[in-house]
């Protein structure tokens, strides 16, 4: 097999392997996840130095069904805690628990610096801040530093509903007027009352409840 094939050949089916690892291999990156995403990349990367080919392709598909097992296990809670571990709470009522960051070895300043990048330079108007098992800091304010929403406020406004797109980069998107419940002749028909080619539209969509649709031209 020529090195090229080869290349071509791992590549793909390291690409088949993330995807069959699933989204929150790399969304979460839990424990786990980090690792076997290592382990594949180190596996992948064997026959582009060897003639090994085989025992690698037959290596990958053990680590899949190895991290799907691992997957299934964080379903009950002894799998979740000990693949992943538990919440740590690192503020609690506007002060930091300093035991709770030592033991996640976290500094004052790196937690400051987390903190901020999310928006919230005091910490007194935070109510809890929780390390996840993922890596992530979760933030839960105060009462009174809640946002004000719309629902607050007692203002009723129009739901226009998730904007679906119809043109990307002058391509129609068939299967999202599918979903609309629209066809590409009312499409271009709209389009054609503008003066507009689709290839003239960098992005269109419609709203999913109004049913209106917004052009962007180029």
């Amino acid at each position: 097999m020529t090195l090229l094939l080869k290349i071509l050949v791992i590549y793909l089916v390291t690409i088949a392997v993330m995807r069959l690892m699933g989204k929150s291999t790399i969304i979460q990156m839990t424990p786990y996840d980090l690792v076997a995403i290592i382990i594949v990349g180190t596996v992948a990367s064997e026959p582009l130095i060897s003639t090994e080919f085989l025992p690698t392709i037959f290596a990958l598909a053990i680590l899949v069904g190895l991290h799907i097992l691992f997957g299934f296990l964080t379903l009950n809670q002894w799998g979740n805690r000990f693949f992943l571990g538990e919440p740590t709470i690192l503020i609690k009522d506007g002060k930091i628990i300093e035991d709770n960051i030592e033991k996640s070895r976290l500094s004052v300043a790196q937690l400051l610096s987390i903190l901020r990048s999310k928006g919230f330079p005091k910490i007194s108007d935070i109510d809890y801040a929780i390390l996840e098992p993922i890596g992530e800091v979760s933030i839960i304010v105060k009462a009174e530093n809640t946002p004000v929403t719309v629902k607050h406020l007692e203002i009723s406004i129009d739901d226009e509903g998730f904007p679906i797109s119809v043109i990307i980069d002058g391509k129609i998107q068939v299967k999202n007027l599918k979903l609309l419940g629209k066809t590409k002749s009312w499409l271009l028909e709209h389009l054609d009352d503008q003066g507009l080619d689709r290839k003239e539209v960098i992005y269109a969509y419609v709203n999913e409840k109004t049913k209106k649709l917004k052009i962007n031209r180029r």
